[in-house]
């Protein structure tokens, strides 16, 4: 009797059934992991296409011309103009400056940058001047007055044989002046300017104290493009305005006469301030020289009655009120042109600039090197023997300096020349009262009791750039 296995003889493979019986539950754990998965909303991400990467164009559109920006204490070789638009909107950028980019004209070059984005939005400063209706009405009011100079093609500069006769004419009053004072006005050439409007006199002590005092205190220390104004008593006890920590005043023998002691930045801010700005070098000339070419603002002889200088030699140092000497006034009726103060214009100081200005041919509305040291000052002072009084001399100094003997004025362009003058405003608002300049005679006007004392032996002017000599 032979042996039989139980259920028989296997005669084919069992495989399939071990592999229904492990795909069961495996099907059953692949569906309730992808359940869990869904039900979290955590879908792995390398489960998921990778996204292109979002790329944001900012287009620069930079406009450069060869005009510097004043309100900068170290000029770049262009000033640009940066428009940005980015995409998405409302999205702050830093914008890398491009290289500068040399162009024989004004232009506009388009760049792309990759922006870096930033919390905050950074709003450059306005490098023109306010418009008249963002000016505060009390600085409207104690503007001063101004006078049209029209626009045309006229000669800057002097010649050897003009400066010989200025030279043998300070020598005949006393003085020690030599040619080389005036090497850097040759040689005579052509310029056209735009017409403009230029204030009848030099600012004042009671209008820079009042501009002070509508900026609030300390101003004066760096409320002028991040640099001094001018100087207090605080710190010199050689400066007129007092600053008690509120307020800002003067003593009323210096309300009337031309402030001094203002820096370049103090002069362009206050200018700014009252919707202004500062006289570029070639309309300061125009409005002294007018179409005849003067010397002085009256003609082209020197006449001691008609400018406060160093000269006549018994002459009291300081400065005299605006407007004193009506008899010197320009062809335009514009005040002491010639001494008095000397006056900030715009333009950065280059020595070789006319000689640069002449070999291009006619300028229009020229505006100095793009770049520079000091500051060109105009129109001589009562430091200064009247060679330096000269309509075509030019003088600079450090624009960050407090010179004694160096103030302001301002000019407009037509569009936004209002002509409003003074008017009585309430002194415990600005702590001043407002002048209405009035020419007077010299001779009554000779009361000084503030004025800094006489200059340093052997020297009768602090000019960084031209020596005078009394």
């Amino acid at each position: 009797m032979s042996y039989r296995p139980i259920g028989g003889r296997r005669n084919r493979s069992a495989a399939w059934q071990w592999g229904l019986i492990g795909f069961i539950p495996g099907l059953f754990c692949g569906v309730l992991a992808m359940a869990i998965v869904l039900f979290e909303g955590t879908i792995p991400a390398y489960l998921l296409p990778t996204p292109a990467p979002q790329v944001f164009t900012t287009v620069v559109h930079v406009v450069m011309t060869p005009t510097e920006d004043p309100n900068q204490p170290t000029p770049t070789p262009f000033s640009q103009v940066i428009v940005v638009t980015a995409t998405p909107q409302n999205q702050a950028v830093t914008v890398a400056q491009p290289t500068p980019i040399q162009a024989a004209s004004n232009e506009i070059v388009s760049v792309q940058v990759q922006p870096t984005l930033i919390p905050t939005d950074v709003s450059p400063a306005s490098p023109t001047p306010p418009p008249a209706d963002t000016v505060p009405e009390v600085l409207i009011l104690i503007r001063s007055l101004t006078v049209s100079i029209p626009g045309g093609t006229i000669t800057m500069g002097t010649t050897p044989v003009e400066v010989a006769e200025a030279v043998n004419e300070c020598t005949r009053d006393g003085g020690t002046c030599e040619a080389s004072y005036a090497f850097d006005s040759y040689p005579a050439h052509e310029v056209t300017v735009d017409s403009f409007q230029m204030e009848i006199t030099e600012v004042t002590f009671d209008q820079y104290v009042a501009f002070l005092n509508v900026r609030g205190p300390d101003t004066h220390v760096n409320g002028c493009k991040g640099f001094p104004c001018i100087q207090t008593q605080n710190e010199s006890p050689d400066a007129p305005i007092i600053f008690d920590g509120a307020i800002y005043s003067i003593g009323a023998g210096l309300r009337p006469h031309p402030v001094y002691g203002v820096t370049y930045y103090g002069a362009l801010t206050y200018c700014e301030a009252v919707g202004r700005r500062l006289p570029t070098e070639a309309e300061w000339e125009r409005a002294a020289r007018a179409d005849d070419g003067r010397i002085y603002p009256w003609g082209n002889r020197w006449d001691n009655a008609l400018a406060k200088t160093n000269r006549p030699l018994d002459t009291p140092p300081g400065s005299f009120p605006v407007g004193s000497y009506p008899n010197g006034a320009s062809f335009y009726g514009i005040y002491d042109m010639a001494g008095n103060v000397a006056e900030w214009v715009s333009d950065w100081y280059g020595e070789r600039y006319y000689e640069e200005q002449a070999a291009r041919g006619v300028a229009v509305n020229p505006k100095g090197p793009v770049n520079g040291l000091e500051k060109v000052l105009r129109g001589g002072s009562w430091n200064s023997v009247p060679f330096f009084s000269r309509t075509v001399h030019r003088q600079s100094a450090d624009p960050k300096g407090f010179q004694r003997w160096v103030g302001l004025r301002c000019v407009a362009d037509p569009p936004n020349a209002d002509v409003i003058g003074g008017a009585d405003l309430n002194p415990a608002t600005l702590g001043v009262d407002v002048p209405t300049p009035a020419p007077q005679d010299a001779a009554n006007t000779n009361a000084q009791p503030t004025q800094p004392p006489p200059p340093e032996a052997g020297r009768t002017d602090d000019s960084s750039t031209s020596s005078s000599a009394g």
